[in-house]
């Protein structure tokens, strides 16, 4: 699937970099053609972790080093953050990274069931499957 794009959630990400070897070929073949994103937000709550075992942080690190833009909060992305916190009830990271995916018009990759249920126009949330 050329040219598809995924923001990965906190919980995808970590996934991913433990354990992404035991996602369906279908999903890892995806996500090996799909250019790859990651909010703010999502960085903050991987590395704000209290007591992060520094091997995991490293791990965290590289995995996002390794061609996965951080995207900062723009003014559209205020917006539409603004709009889902008001009508949806979201909580604000969530809020936050579900406008991000919103903004760059790609699904987000997660197996939060709160994000998954997110009934938003323009928003689309794809589960990596079980954990």
């Amino acid at each position: 699937m050329a040219n598809s794009r995924f923001v990965l959630d906190t919980n995808a990400i970590i996934f991913l970099a433990s354990k992404g070897n035991s996602l369906s070929s279908e999903l890892q073949n995806e996500l090996n053609e799909a250019d790859l994103f990651a909010s703010v937000i999502t960085e903050i709550e991987l590395f704000a972790k209290p007591r992060l075992p520094p091997e995991e942080e490293k791990t965290l690190r590289a995995f996002l080093a390794n061609n996965i833009p951080v995207v900062d909060i723009d003014g559209a992305i205020k917006a539409q953050t603004i709009a889902l916190r008001r009508a949806a009830k979201a909580k604000l990271p969530d809020a936050i990274i579900a406008a991000t995916s919103i903004i760059l018009n790609a699904p987000l990759l997660t197996n939060d069931s709160k994000l998954l249920s997110l009934n938003w126009s323009g928003f689309a949330a794809k589960s990596m499957g079980s954990e």
